[in-house]
């Protein structure tokens, strides 16, 4: 019988040792490229040009105890941990944990980290290698259900245009954004040549979590495993979504640009209705003070032009009939820390056990399909022996 898609996660990650894409990095820039090492203390951390050394046990979790420092990627005979390995393993996980298809985002320290190497074109030599490998190698294995978002460069918007038309000739399913497309933490005049370019290329816009700021410190701080137990429990109530939809709709983004959607993956949901409600009364205590006087309500364009990911987050769809359910998708976040392998089945029922059989397929597969144009009806790739 032949499979279609049941359960697409909208948030999993490529949390790959180098040397599969450095092959992709022209030689004259290799020397400058992200290494793995091993640590004295046991496991492997990373060195990136221009940051501390990295630790990322947390990433590399899935279905295990977390080691927020020391953490390996590969186990004792050599196999590489849930997450690290290839397009087929992949794939094989995906059977694993009750999964048809991921869209996949990039690992930290390709996509924030690699900003701290201070020449602009070795930067992005990185970037497009990286790329290279996403689509070439790793999703070719089975482009219908590893949808990999290509990275989008945080060194202006030149490089970020060029960038988002090559990932629509590789065949990315999306592109991924760390900063605004000019490379910066807040709206720009000059970012609405890159949506309207996204716009026609049809490329879906595919976030994680929110828009930073090039060179964020407190990154460095986490990936030098300096987490607490307090940092580890607030960091995901911290929503940065709320903070990039709310600068964008009083930049007048979504006015000029009315066809533009954003996806946000591992936003979570549950904190929406209070969060959005908040941003409507505050904008009506002061709107007449600053001015200003938007087309509609902030929480009218949120759910006219966002969508939102959620991955533990049963909470979520106890109060559905405060969301909008066709601007929700959910994803394991698989193989980090907070996610749901192998245990998505048993997530999947209790987060949607509120909602009707209609409601949960169209989180897990009508409206990921819908966003990045995938057709519900396919036959799926079948797995490698």
């Amino acid at each position: 019988m032949a499979r279609t898609y049941q359960v697409i996660s909208g948030d999993g990650h490529l949390e790959i040792p180098p040397e599969p894409w450095i092959r992709h990095v022209p030689e004259e820039h290799r020397d400058r490229a992200p290494r793995l090492v091993p640590l004295r203390e046991g496991g492997h951390g990373w060195i990136v040009e221009g940051s501390p050394l990295i630790h990322n046990g947390q990433n590399v979790a899935a279905g295990r105890p977390v080691k927020v420092r020391n953490a390996s990627y590969w186990d004792d005979d050599g196999t590489p941990v849930p997450g690290t390995g290839d397009g087929a393993q992949r794939l094989r996980e995906q059977d694993l944990d009750g999964i048809d298809a991921e869209v996949l985002y990039p690992p930290v320290f390709i996509s924030r980290f690699i900003e701290n190497i201070e020449d602009r074109e070795a930067y992005v030599a990185m970037v497009r290698a990286y790329n290279d490998f996403l689509t070439q190698d790793y999703c070719a294995v089975a482009p219908d259900r590893l949808l990999g978002n290509a990275i989008i460069p945080s060194s202006g918007l030149e490089d970020a245009i060029a960038e988002l038309k090559r990932a629509k000739e590789l065949g990315a399913a999306g592109v991924y954004l760390s900063s605004f497309p000019a490379g910066g933490g807040t709206p720009a005049p000059e970012d609405d040549a890159f949506w309207h370019a996204a716009l026609e290329l049809a490329m879906p816009i595919a976030l994680h979590a929110g828009l930073g700021v090039r060179n964020n410190p407190l990154l460095a701080e986490s990936a030098m495993g300096k987490f607490s137990l307090e940092w580890s429990m607030l960091g995901r109530t911290n929503n940065v979504a709320t903070a990039a939809i709310v600068r964008m709709v009083l930049a007048g983004v979504f006015d000029r640009i009315p066809e533009l959607q954003i996806y946000f993956a591992e936003s979570n949901a549950s904190w929406i209705p209070s969060a959005l409600f908040m941003v409507d009364d505050s904008y009506g205590v002061f709107k007449d003070w600053y001015g200003v006087d938007l087309a509609m309500k902030p929480s009218e364009y949120a759910w006219t032009h966002c969508h939102f990911g959620i991955v533990r987050d049963p909470v979520a769809m106890r109060m559905k009939d405060l969301l909008d359910l066709d601007h929700i998708m959910w994803g394991s976040d698989f193989p980090h820390s907070v996610g749901s392998f192998p245990e998505s089945p048993r997530w999947i029922d209790e987060i949607f056990a509120p909602c009707t059989s209609d409601e949960r397929h169209r989180i897990l597969v009508d409206n990921p399909c819908r966003y990045f144009g995938l057709d519900p009806d396919a036959d799926l790739t079948p797995t490698p022996a």
